[in-house]
Order: C-alpha cells, then structure tokens, then sequence
C-alpha cells in the first residue's frame, strides 16, 4: 500500500464529534445519492449492453438534477464525462443497492427491493458510512467502465491524493496541466466523490473555455481532514495487527472507532443475499464464430460438467486449462477456474450453476485453452423452476459447424 499518514489532531477529533449528517452536510452526497435513486425508482432505468452503463440519453436529464450539474458542451457525452454521476453510479453497484436485470429484451438497473428496504431504515449517519464502506470495500473503476489500474480502489487512490498533493490546497490557475493529471491519479469521478462526500471544496470558473468542469482550485476541508486522518490511522493499526486480528472485519473494528466519536452509528446496510435457486433448470446459449449450441443444465449442475458438456457439443478434447469469467452484482469481474489452476478464485469442482448470480440475459465467457485462447460466449437465455425433466447437462439445439480444435495446417 501507498505510505499514508495516520496523525490525528485533538481539533480533528472535536470535529468528528461535532459533525452533523443530512443532505447537505457535510457534503451534497445523500441529497444527490437520494436523487439518483429516486431517479431509477421501482421501473428501473435502460443501461448499456456491455459495462451497465446509465443510458446516454438520460444523463442530461439526471445532469440537472444534480447539485453540482455541469455544463457539458460534447456533441454525445458519455457517463464519464459527468463526474459527480459517475462517482453515485460506482457507489449504487457497489453498494449491492441495484442489480442488473433483462427486461422485454431491454437490459436495465432495477433497485434490489430487499437492500432498498434496509436502506430506507437507516439513517442519515448510517447512509453516509454506508456508502463510504462501499467505496472502501468495491471502488473499482470497472464497475464504471475502466480499467483497475492495480489492487487498491478509488478510495485508497482518493486518499493518497488528498494527503500528498493537496496539501493547503491546489491551484490549477497556476498549473493548469495538472488538470490532466486529476482525470487519472484520483481520476474525476474520484475527485467528484470527495466533494460529494464534503472531503474538498472545488472551485469553478465559468469563463474558462474548454473544460466540461472547469476547476481552478480544490481545497481540503476541516472535516476531510479529520475522517481521512482519522481513517488512515485505522488503516495503519489494523495492517500493524493484521495477524492478531485475522478473524475481525477492518469495518468492524473501524466503526467500533468511530462510535466513540459518532454514536449514531450503529448499523450497517446489509450486502445483498445471493438466492441459490439449485431447484431450478437453465438454458444457455453457447457461441463460438458463427456456430452456437444451446444447452440445458439444471441448477445443480457444477461448473466442471457445463465445461465438459459445452467442449463435448463443440467436439473439443477437454485437454487443457480453463475458466469462467463474468461480472458479478456489483459490476466487478469474477472467475471460476479450472481445479488445476493455482489461483484464489473459486474453483469449478466446488461451484454449481444454481448457487452463482446468474440472471436471464446475463452474459459470461468460458476461456478455455489459454495458449490457443478460444473464447466461447455463453448467455443465460432462461431460467425456470418448473418441470424440470434433466438431470444433467444436455444439448437441446445446434446451429453451425464449429471450427476445429486442430486444424490440419496445410504446408
């Protein structure tokens, strides 16, 4: 990890004392997290096919509803080109708020009606950690469409920025190149989250040509201060202590800290369930080229058989290494691999279908033969729990010749 400082000062522990929660304090976030969700209500909202991303014809609409809306001059602006929108919509997937569902052939974010509920019992103390565990725990900027540049999140990124380059403050009248460097070390929709989150006071000039958010200074507030510092202390002790304490959660520990400063804090949003439906029958259509097979497998069917029975329907040897990869609830990828594999990812001898977080439409890769890389695409095409007649993976339809494990090379 990044060197970090952990000193807290007895002013900045008066400050988290003192500290009030509400839509606007200490910053906008629970007004504009509220928004959004308002936004996509109970009928959810159309998103893109490949990373889930808020329809483009929606976000100048949600542009204006926020607190911090932008003037955005692109001719087709994309997600990312709204900062403050693209942080929220990080926060929502990771926080296990949303998932992602086939509506009448239309991919759209629906509200987890479950976490929705428990969310709407806490309160605004608990929303504000809540939302700032999410981005501890899964601020990665796939979830937006980006490359995870290494392990650590935008969180630790954020962090990092805030206590070696802000310093008293940065002026970009005077270095207005560092603009650039913003857009990837924290990256925008990180440094719009720390405003969101009251970590920072950005200033704007309007005059300035150019710039979707035109920033010309970013200053660090009081209560940034003390929560960070506060935050990497916590951070500092825990790694000091991590083999005495292997069996605590660092979140845990850390809101156990912070109660003693904020006693509102008492609960946490609960992660979302993942239903098993083992009882269940499904049907995925299995693509390679132009060929495709469709293949029904009841839920208890592990990983290992659907890659044999989908090598079998392409008349491949089951001769080498694979795995499954796909993107879980909270828009990250995942892989199970094969039992050989040396890996800490789950394993395909210990996963069957019915306990992963499959939905109809879901899209998901079998990689198999990691010299020769063939990529199979596989799509949840139904899931039903009703009649129920196989027990085992079965090819129900084939189209196309698929091409050849080893082709005869011509000299």
């Amino acid at each position: 990890m990044k060197k970090i400082k952990a000193t807290v000062t007895p002013d900045q522990s008066q400050c988290l004392t003192n500290q009030t929660f509400s839509d606007i304090e200490p910053g906008t976030l629970l007004k504009d997290f509220s928004t959004l969700l308002d936004f996509i209500g109970s009928t959810g909202i159309p998103v893109s096919g490949k990373n889930h991303l808020i329809a483009i014809k929606l976000l100048p609409q949600l542009n204006q509803l926020m607190s911090n809306s932008l003037d955005v001059k692109l001719k087709r602006p994309q997600q990312k080109s709204f900062p403050h929108i693209n942080g929220l919509y990080l926060l929502l997937r990771a926080s296990g708020l949303t998932q992602i569902a086939l509506e009448k052939k239309e991919t759209k974010l629906m509200l987890d009606n479950k976490v929705w509920a428990d969310w709407q019992s806490l309160n605004p103390t608990e929303r504000y950690f809540a939302l700032f565990h999410a981005w501890w725990l899964r601020g990665s900027a796939e979830i937006i469409g980006e490359s995870s540049r290494d392990y650590y999140n935008g969180l630790y990124d954020s962090l990092y920025f805030f206590q070696n380059a802000l310093n008293d403050g940065l002026s970009l009248k005077e270095k207005p190149h560092d603009f650039d460097y913003l857009r990837y070390r924290p990256g925008f929709h990180n440094l719009a989250l720390m405003e969101l989150f009251g970590f920072i006071q950005i200033e704007q000039d309007a005059a300035l040509s150019g710039e979707n958010w035109p920033i010309v200074n970013i200053t660090p507030t009081t209560w940034g201060r003390s929560l960070l510092n506060h935050f990497s202390k916590h951070l500092t002790s825990f790694d000091e202590h991590v083999n005495d304490q292997s069996d605590y959660d660092p979140i845990e520990l850390w809101d156990s800290e912070l109660k003693t400063y904020i006693p509102a804090l008492e609960k946490s949003l609960k992660e979302p369930e993942i239903e098993e439906i083992q009882h269940s029958s499904y049907v995925f259509k299995v693509s390679l080229g132009s060929a495709y097979r469709k293949i029904t497998a009841p839920g208890t069917t592990s990983l290992e058989a659907l890659a044999g029975s989908i090598l079998s329907a392409f008349n491949f040897d089951n001769d080498h290494l694979y795995e499954f990869v796909y993107k879980n609830r909270y828009g990250i990828t995942e892989r199970v691999v094969h039992p050989y594999v040396e890996s800490d990812e789950f394993c395909t001898t210990d996963c069957v279908v019915g306990e992963l977080p499959f939905y109809q439409g879901m899209e998901l890769t079998f990689h198999f033969d990691f010299g020769d890389d063939w990529r199979f695409k596989l799509v949840v095409e139904s899931i039903a729990s009703k009649d129920i007649s196989c027990t085992e993976p079965t090819v129900i339809e084939q189209h196309g010749k698929p091409p050849e494990q080893y082709p005869d090379w011509e000299e």
